[in-house]
């Protein structure tokens, strides 16, 4: 594909196109439609790229979906120290839709950068394209949480097994009525939500549905007082579980709020287990399925280096198995 492609697909000049890549002076509207039919195409610069894999630069790029979200910041602060470390400069940026993550994405192929990590990539399934197709020129690993068939390297955690290893935890310590309380779609979310409601199905406690709780906004900060507010309704309306599963840390900050000022103590009246074991499970003395924040990302850094090298172009797929932090908040009944 070439800019020629790109001009006739926006009804353009080559002309426009190429100020377009450089910067130049073009109306606002024309560099929305280009914005547009560019990710639509799924295009990468070939002459950015071929400059990058020539090049001897020992700088590497992260770019996230949230800056807010504990596990996101922590992936981050990880892969920065130790490429500091190595004396690499590391840039970071972060993308709430494709469209953004496009721009960081070309801004940083243009500074020639030795490769990029992409943590959750911002709408999943819609740019797995772009992603492979960016395989092809420059260094790349996407750290991902939703199934996806990358043809470049890519690193997963196998939430399914945590979630089951949380919910046998759970029945096993007693526990019959267990409430679950979740973010508002994306896969993780769901796939919590199926293995709740199997698992304590299959048992013999099929879960009531005032015990499935949504919070909005459950990956940012504002998700803590939303759990909350969302927590404190659900006791007042006369519930009490023996247990809280929360999907993440986040929501579970909010839900210890809510349960404290209800007069219900932790964990003496109900449980709380926690999903992903950031530095507020272990402030809280959280019970929670660890994510392995340390071990993705140098899992990450390991395979960019492995692609940097151009040894074997044959991509890796790495997955990650999570495991159960037992702390204070759960007990046995």
């Amino acid at each position: 594909m070439t800019i020629t492609d790109i001009a006739k697909a926006a009804n353009v000049s080559v002309a426009t196109v190429s100020r377009f890549f450089n910067n130049g002076p073009i109306k606002e509207e024309t560099k929305k439609k280009l914005e547009k039919v560019i990710l639509d195409l799924n295009y990468v610069p070939e002459s950015f790229t071929h400059e990058i894999v020539n090049s001897q630069n020992t700088a590497i790029a992260v770019i996230t979906h949230s800056a807010t979200n504990n596990f996101s910041t922590e992936f981050i602060e990880e892969t920065m120290n130790r490429y500091n470390e190595r004396n690499i400069v590391c840039y970071t940026g972060y993308s709430t839709n494709a469209q953004t993550e496009y721009r960081y994405i070309m801004d940083i192929i243009s500074r020639k950068v030795s490769g990029i990590i992409l943590y959750e990539p911002a709408e999943g399934y819609a740019q797995i394209e772009l992603y492979n197709r960016l395989y092809q020129r420059m260094p790349l690993v996407v750290v991902h949480s939703f199934p996806a068939n990358f043809e470049c390297n890519s690193i997963t955690v196998d939430q399914e097994k945590g979630m089951k290893d949380a919910m046998q935890f759970l029945l096993n310590t007693g526990h019959r009525r267990i409430a679950y309380i979740s973010g508002i779609g994306g896969y993780s979310f769901i796939l919590k939500e199926q293995i709740w409601r199997k698992m304590l199905t299959e048992a013999g406690f099929a879960p009531p549905e005032q015990d499935f709780i949504k919070v909005e906004n459950a990956d940012n900060e504002s998700g803590i007082e939303n759990a909350h507010k969302a927590v404190r309704q659900y006791i007042q309306e006369g519930n009490r579980p023996t247990a809280i599963f929360t999907a993440n840390d986040i929501i579970a900050m909010g839900t210890i709020e809510a349960l404290r000022q209800e007069n219900i103590s932790i964990p003496q009246d109900i449980s709380i287990m926690s999903h992903d074991n950031t530095v507020f499970a272990s402030t809280l003395g959280l019970t929670s399925v660890d994510m392995k924040i340390r071990s993705v990302a140098i899992a990450a850094m390991d395979l960019l280096d492995y692609a940097i090298s151009g040894n074997d172009t044959t991509p890796r797929h790495i997955s990650i198995t999570p495991s159960i932090v037992q702390r204070t908040s759960c007990k046995a009944i």
